[in-house]
């Protein structure tokens, strides 16, 4: 009997909400699909296909199309986790670079634009086209330097397939949240993190925030919520990635040598 944890990512290198939740039903998905003519690749391809259509609905702008989309793009993360997790388990835990570079594009297409089509939602419903010039523009600062390192990262891997096993060739902002800051800011910190920071707590946020819109607020309450919580967003990617982002072009500078 094969246990699902030998096959997927240890839980500090993955965030919360996907180890304690989509990870339970992708586990099980993969072992599903490991002796079907389905691969990874067939999988993230299905992912991109979803969340590229749940931009479609925000761009209605309600809390109920909102809602329609975010849904979505929750699934497309869950069949995410289960290419990855079927990838592992066919090839015991090595990740072929086809399927790096194809998750790669699925991530490129998927994760950075989804503020950018939230925000399109309100300029929709009246609100300026600066908001929208602003949030592109954090989502480039927050992105860009990530996805760069990304994609040499893979180029090196090519050329040396051995440097998988390399750990600093990973490194990344952390995604699990450890116990040695217990203080009341460090707390505020995490949670900060967690509804701003990852791409998993913009989707559960937007998944509440939509919820309370389609049952609470009428639309122009909803739009203001909404308004709010996307102008916090930016603020965050400029403050809390300013350092980070610096770090990653200097990463950049280490990789092409």
């Amino acid at each position: 009997m094969i246990n699902i944890k030998q096959f997927q990512k240890p839980k500090e290198n993955d965030f919360f909400f996907a180890h304690h939740f989509q990870r339970k039903i992708s586990g099980v998905f993969a072992l599903l699909l490991k002796r079907t003519f389905i691969t990874p690749n067939h999988i993230t391809l299905a992912s991109i296909i979803v969340g590229l259509y749940s931009f479609y609905y925000f761009l209605k702008g309600d809390a109920y199309h909102d809602l329609i989309g975010i849904l979505l793009f929750q699934l497309s993360f869950l069949l995410d986790c289960i290419d990855g997790d079927l990838a592992r388990l066919r090839s015991e835990n090595r990740v072929k670079l086809s399927g790096m570079y194809f998750d790669y594009l699925r991530s490129l297409l998927l994760e950075p634009v989804l503020p950018i089509f939230l925000t399109i939602g309100l300029v929709i419903n009246g609100y300026s086209e600066l908001i929208l010039i602003g949030m592109i523009i954090a989502t480039i600062w927050r992105w860009a330097p990530q996805f760069a390192r990304e994609h040499i990262v893979i180029r090196q891997l090519e050329r040396n397939k051995d440097l998988v096993n390399n750990s600093q060739f990973f490194v990344d902002i952390p995604k699990g949240f450890s116990n040695k800051n217990t203080s009341f800011a460090g707390l505020i910190s995490k949670i900060v993190i967690i509804f701003w920071g990852l791409p998993i707590g913009l989707m559960n946020t937007i998944t509440i925030l939509a919820v309370t819109g389609v049952y609470l607020l009428n639309q122009e309450q909803y739009n203001e919520v909404k308004f709010i919580y996307l102008l916090l967003l930016a603020t965050f990617y400029f403050l809390h990635f300013m350092k980070s982002t610096v770090d990653e072009y200097k990463l950049l500078d280490e990789f092409w040598k």
